[in-house]
């Protein structure tokens, strides 16, 4: 599992390690062979060298340059991408080619060849301290100055004056001969290689500035795996700056004793700037230990949510939220399988998490957090185990969520139809049939002496039948489901219950505030159907209900006190009260005491 751009295929990695190793020792076989060449040149011809001038700027020159490339060599074998260790191998070779343009080399090949490369060494360093740990660079300036750098290294005061220097016309009888040499102009190789310095001294100015802003842009955990790298590397090109100023009024480079500490002091900031890769390297060996550890830990039998705390731990980040995709099409839900939002907040960036090109989780994270791509590399990989039975915990969670919401909407439902039938009694049928017995009575005749006795007697009988058909009507709309719960709520309504009930209700205490419909809905439909069953029970002389708002849930005790030998299994005469109330995420509990109590209890929660 790896995130985002780094998600890779294990088998592929494992497949090509071989030839990731052959690779990794060809390069750095070639740097240090290349490293001795040039020393050995430099010890032929000591005068016009840095490193062949005694076995203490031998031991420099051979530092800096194989301390970067062994740096580079490792960093090739232990990263997905290999660009930062090509980069770090070209910045070692690199640093050895100012050796070879010198005026006692035997070689005219040799010769040549550091005509036109021997300023590259800082072009070389500077990208790959700016591209790391990436291999890449971050910004179109930082691309653009790097264009501006190899030209003017390359070009203007390498090859351009190159095509223009004869050694023996040039006061330099002793220098091999040059073979890319066009034709003889002392004056322009002079004026090609002042613009060379002051263009130096423009872009390693503005390649330093660049480091120093990368740094002060980067998050902390970037900034704390950059700075050992960066600030070597800036302070190198500063001392290189200083060597460009110290050369600029003769027009060209030497190496005149000031000249020569600059390169020690050089040499000494390459080491430092491979040994702060190396740095990077055990940092990030300490963090892998104790994320592992830590993850680890959390991935034996982690509860709901527990990886996200362990992970929030480690990064640093209280904010941090771990969520999973689940159904089709994906909803993101976090451990205990609650909705949680996917997007970005103010200060947030989301980081996919991706195993063969599927999105198993998703990190929402403070912003710039998930900088430092090894970091994230060993924190996904730890936490895969723990990730992977925390995801399906999810899903199932998810579904029984799922499950609930569709249990409460069915209530809903449900409630809502009651209502309407309640409605439609009171206004439609009910209306009709008192609009018929007033309609009788208006019929019946007046007493007088024609009246026909029978008649009147067959409308009375009528009429008491037609109040009877609307008493029973009354009843079973309010039965159905009362008004007076949907005007005036639970303490209303169980009042209204108490008077009409079969069954005599001491009503303790009822919550005078209302709460949401569908827990008045079922605390009320408990109360009915459990004084009902009570009343039922041979012995029992009414029930005591007390009902109380209790923090975020609504709490129901019913009691009653019937003889031993009437026991009735209300837990299972009450099935449809309990998956109302279990709806709700509720639960009922029923005790039949063995001296006859019974308690009937049940805890709502009224949710937001």
């Amino acid at each position: 599992m790896a995130i985002g751009p780094l998600a890779c295929h294990d088998s592929i990695v494992a497949a090509s390690r071989p030839t990731v190793w052959i690779g990794a020792l060809a390069l750095g076989a070639v740097g240090a062979g290349f490293g001795l060449l040039t020393l050995a040149e430099a010890r032929s011809a000591p005068s016009g060298s840095f490193g062949g001038t005694s076995w203490v700027a031998a031991a420099a020159e051979l530092s800096a340059g194989w301390a970067l490339i062994v740096a580079g060599a490792a960093e090739f074998l232990r990263r997905p991408a290999r660009r930062p260790g090509l980069l770090l191998v070209g910045a070692g070779i690199g640093w050895f080619f100012a050796e070879w343009n010198n005026p006692g080399l035997s070689s005219p090949t040799g010769f040549t060849f550091g005509l036109i490369v021997s300023v590259l060494a800082a072009p070389l360093v500077a990208q790959a301290a700016l591209a790391y740990p990436t291999g890449r660079l971050d910004s179109r300036s930082a691309r653009c100055v790097l264009i501006v750098a190899y030209a003017g290294a390359g070009l203007i005061l390498g090859l351009l004056p190159a095509v223009f220097f004869a050694p023996g016309r040039q006061a330099c009888a002793l220098c091999p001969a040059n073979l890319v040499l066009v034709r003889s102009e002392p004056g322009l190789v002079s004026g090609l290689s002042r613009a060379g310095l002051v263009l130096g001294l423009g872009w390693i100015a503005a390649l330093a500035a660049i480091g120093v802003r990368r740094l002060h842009k980067a998050s902390p955990p970037l900034r704390r795996m950059l700075w050992p790298v960066l600030v070597p590397a800036c302070c190198y090109l500063l001392v290189v700056g200083t060597d460009f100023a110290h050369s600029l009024p003769r027009g060209a480079l030497s190496n005149d004793p000031f000249e020569h500490r600059l390169w020690l002091a050089e040499a000494v900031l390459l080491v430092l700037m491979a040994l702060g890769v190396s740095w990077v390297w055990i940092r990030d060996h300490r963090t892998r230990t104790t994320v592992v550890r830590l993850v680890m830990e959390a991935a034996q039998s982690p509860p709901p949510g527990g990886l996200r705390d362990v992970l929030a731990g480690i990064l640093g980040d209280a904010s941090l939220e771990l969520a999973y995709p689940v159904g089709e099409p994906p909803r993101h839900v976090r451990a205990d399988g609650r909705p949680v939002s996917a997007g970005a907040g103010d200060g947030q960036a989301v980081t996919p998490l991706v195993r063969e090109g599927r999105t198993v989780a998703i990190l929402r994270h403070r912003a710039g957090l998930l900088d430092d791509p090894d970091l994230v590399r060993e924190v996904v990989a730890a936490a895969r185990l723990g990730m992977e039975n925390e995801r399906l915990q999810a899903e199932v969670l998810a579904r029984l969520e799922d499950l609930r919401a569709a249990q409460a909407r069915i209530v809903a439902t449900g409630d809502a139809e009651r209502q309407r039938l309640e409605r439609d009694l009171h206004d439609g049928a009910q209306q009709r049939l008192v609009g018929l017995s007033l309609a009788l009575r208006m019929a019946r005749p007046q007493p007088d002496p024609t009246s026909v006795p029978r008649l009147v007697g067959l409308i009375d009988q009528a009429d008491r039948e037609l109040r009877l058909a609307i008493d029973e009507l009354r009843d079973l709309a309010h039965g159905i489901y009362p008004a007076v719960l949907a005007d005036e709520g639970l303490a209303a309504a169980t009042e209204a219950l108490a008077y009409t009930s079969r069954t005599p209700l001491m009503l303790a205490s009822l919550p005078q505030n209302r709460l949401p419909a569908q827990v008045e809905a079922a605390g009320y439909f408990l109360i009915a159907e459990a004084s009902e069953l009570i009343g039922a029970l041979a012995g029992t002389h009414g029930a005591t209900v007390d009902a109380q708002h209790d923090a975020d849930k609504l709490v129901i005790r019913i009691t009653a006190h019937a003889a031993a030998s009437s026991g009735l299994p209300l837990r299972a005469a009450l099935t449809d009260v309990a998956d109302r109330i279990g709806a709700l995420g509720g639960r009922l509990h029923v005790e039949h005491a063995p001296a006859g109590e019974i308690t009937i209890r049940a805890a709502i929660p009224c949710g937001s």
